[in-house]
């Protein structure tokens, strides 16, 4: 791992006013570090498809906790027969793959771009920031960036998570630069963590992940989006930061998509030869959410 000193408390109170986005895209914007995809941006992104290889970064939906999955019985139709099934799932925490809206984290009582957090939701759903300005999907180049391979463990750790000086080292080892709008795909580890720490619980153990100043690198490289595997580091060792890196929200705008499985990358980049692609993900429509599954995809 890289040698790093972690930023004081000081340092940390200071990132809302020094690295926020607030009215870089005008006073009424809902879709933050999305607007850095441009269709120039898309368009080379596109370049990058070769060998048409897709490969989903996507987790495997299946029942537990988080989904109620029902299968009615078979019927007939005449000379059909006929099944059906229905799910209901929690897409928020730490199972299904989603895209967080910006109505998703606040910050002292404010939504990105400045509007209150409790006048802005409402049985209906989110009046500010909701899922619906990101229907039309995140297109643009995706870079790897497998941190876990580097680890000695083959996963992050809850001693020592991510920083921004390993990222960099990450990025370097891959050749590549990051470029503005790029989606940063971030494998931590996850699925060999918790195959090594049977004992972890989610959200009651301490979450391995990236540390919340990796928000500054974000905002430095200003990517378009995270895609990530273990998410952030938590607690995040900071009072008053608890959301931990989460924060890129409401500080950024940035667009995060939770729980991907990029493990499936490993193996594509390998015999691709290169850790740049065409990265691809769509929300499913749900009107006024704070939030939507989602499936994104590697494209070579």
């Amino acid at each position: 791992m890289v040698d790093w000193t972690a930023p004081s408390q000081a340092n940390v109170e200071a990132y809302f006013k020094e690295l926020n986005n607030w009215g870089r895209w005008g006073h009424d914007d809902q879709i933050g570090t999305v607007n850095l995809i441009t269709a120039e941006k898309r368009a080379a992104a596109q370049a990058l498809v070769r060998s048409g290889r897709a490969v989903s970064l996507a987790r495997d939906i299946i029942p537990q906790p988080n989904l109620t999955y029902y299968v009615t019985y078979p019927s007939k139709r005449q000379r059909a027969d006929v099944v059906l099934d229905r799910f209901s799932l929690v897409y928020h925490g730490f199972t299904v793959t989603h895209i967080d809206a910006l109505c998703h984290v606040a910050w002292d009582g404010e939504l990105y771009n400045g509007r209150p957090f409790r006048e802005s939701l409402s049985r209906e759903g989110a009046s500010w920031c909701p899922i619906d300005p990101l229907f039309g999907g995140i297109t643009t180049r995706g870079v790897f960036l497998d941190v876990a391979s580097a680890r000695k463990e083959g996963y992050v750790t809850t001693e020592h998570p991510v920083t921004p000086k390993e990222l960099d080292a990450v990025v370097a080892r891959a050749g590549l630069n990051m470029q503005p709008g790029d989606v940063a795909v971030v494998r931590s580890g996850r699925d060999a963590f918790m195959a090594a720490n049977s004992d972890w619980i989610p959200n009651v153990s301490p979450h391995p992940g990236l540390h919340l100043s990796c928000i500054e690198w974000f905002r430095e490289h200003d990517i378009a989006a995270i895609a990530w595997d273990m998410m952030d580091a938590r607690p995040s060792g900071y009072d008053g930061f608890g959301m931990g890196t989460h924060l890129a929200i409401p500080f950024l705008g940035l667009a995060l998509i939770d729980n991907t499985y990029p493990d499936r990358l490993v193996e594509a980049c390998a015999e691709e030869g290169r850790c740049e692609f065409l990265f691809t993900a769509m929300p499913l429509r749900l009107v006024g959410s704070t939030g939507a599954p989602a499936h994104p995809l590697a494209i070579f």
